[in-house]
C-alpha cells in the first residue's frame, strides 16, 4: 500500500471508527520526509465523545492518533501541528485549527524566568556527577541528563523544542557547532566531559 493510500484508508477509517468530522495529518508524512520506520501523526475532532489517544500498529506502521473533541482550544502541546495537512474536515474546521496553532507557535513559547533556567542547570551539573559513577544508575542519569539538555537548550533560547528530529536538523542548519557537541556527547563511547560540553553550551550565560 502507498503512502497515499495509507492515508486515503486512515481517513475512512477515522470517519467511521471515530465519528470524527475533522482530521489533520502531520509529522514527517505530512512533511514528506518520511522513511519505511516513519509514524502516522494525527490529530482529529468529533462533536462527540471522550477525548481518546490511539497509539498501535495499523495496516503495518505505528499510528499515533490523538482524537478531541470539538470544543477543544488549542494549547502549546498542539505546537507538533504547525504545518499539518486537513485530510478531511467539516466547515473549515481543520484549517480553523490550523490558522490559531499558526498563531501559537508565531508568538513563541512562553519565557524561562532566569531563576528556572540557574535551578535546570543546577540539576544538569548534579546529573552529571551521578553519572559519572557509571553504575546502572549513573548510566540511567547520564541518558536522562541529555534528553531533557536538548528540550533545555531550546528553551533557554525562547524556541519551542520540536521533538528529537526536527531539533536536530535545525541545529545542523543553525548552529553546526552545537549539533556537533550534542552528537559528539549522544555517541555510546562518549566521555563526560562531552557530556559537560553540551552543558556549557545549553546554559551559556545562565
Amino acid at each position: 500500500m502507498t503512502n497515499s493510500e495509507l492515508i486515503d484508508t486512515l481517513a475512512e477509517d477515522l470517519r467511521l471508527t471515530y465519528g470524527c468530522h475533522t482530521a489533520i495529518l502531520y509529522g514527517s508524512r505530512a512533511r514528506d520526509d518520511w522513511d519505511a520506520a516513519s509514524d502516522i501523526d494525527v490529530i482529529a475532532f468529533r462533536d462527540a465523545g471522550d477525548q481518546q489517544r490511539v497509539a498501535s500498529r495499523w495496516n503495518g506502521v505505528f499510528l499515533d492518533l490523538f482524537v478531541h473533541s470539538t470544543n477543544d482550544t488549542v494549547e502549546p502541546g498542539w505546537i507538533r501541528i504547525n504545518g499539518g495537512r486537513v485530510l478531511f474536515q467539516a466547515d473549515g474546521f481543520g484549517d480553523k485549527v490550523l490558522r490559531e496553532t499558526k498563531a501559537l507557535f508565531d508568538a513563541g513559547p512562553e519565557e524561562v524566568p532566569a531563576a528556572e533556567l540557574l535551578v535546570r542547570k543546577v540539576w544538569a551539573e548534579k546529573m552529571l556527577e551521578r553519572a559519572a559513577k557509571g553504575d546502572v544508575e549513573g548510566n540511567y542519569r547520564r541518558h536522562w541528563l541529555l534528553c531533557t539538555l536538548l528540550e533545555d537548550y531550546f528553551a533557554a533560547r525562547g524556541e519551542w523544542y520540536l521533538g528529537p528530529k526536527r531539533s536536530f536538523r535545525a541545529l545542523s542548519e543553525t548552529a553546526g557547532e552545537h549539533f556537533g557537541l550534542f552528537e559528539a556527547a549522544l555517541k555510546p563511547d562518549a566521555s563526560l566531559a562531552a557530556v559537560r560540553a553540551v552543558i556549557d553550551v545549553t546554559f551559556k550565560g545562565v
